[in-house]
């Protein structure tokens, strides 16, 4: 598994993030692009990111997306914390 900041196409799987909110100002780079030739569901991605599972909201292809579901080549993964307040 490799981390790369360019967009450019291998033979393995690229996976596209960015965060959100308050966590775009924790993460460097807020976002990027992940190749692998491995198989990663969505709680892989967040581990190899360094993120905490804990309170976000996890959108795969403008879709809410629960840990355990897969991700495939292309998909692009929104990380939004979530925000309670009034």
């Amino acid at each position: 598994m490799q981390y790369c900041d360019q967009k450019e196409k291998d033979d393995g799987m690229q996976v596209f993030y960015r965060a959100l909110g308050e966590l775009k100002q924790k993460m460097n780079p807020a976002e990027g692009v992940i190749d692998t030739e491995e198989q990663l569901d969505v709680e892989t991605l967040l581990d190899i990111l360094g993120i905490d599972r804990q309170d976000l909201v996890i959108m795969v292809n403008d879709r809410k997306a629960d840990a355990g579901d897969y991700l495939h080549d292309g998909d692009r993964v929104v990380i939004i914390p979530f925000v309670v307040g009034g």
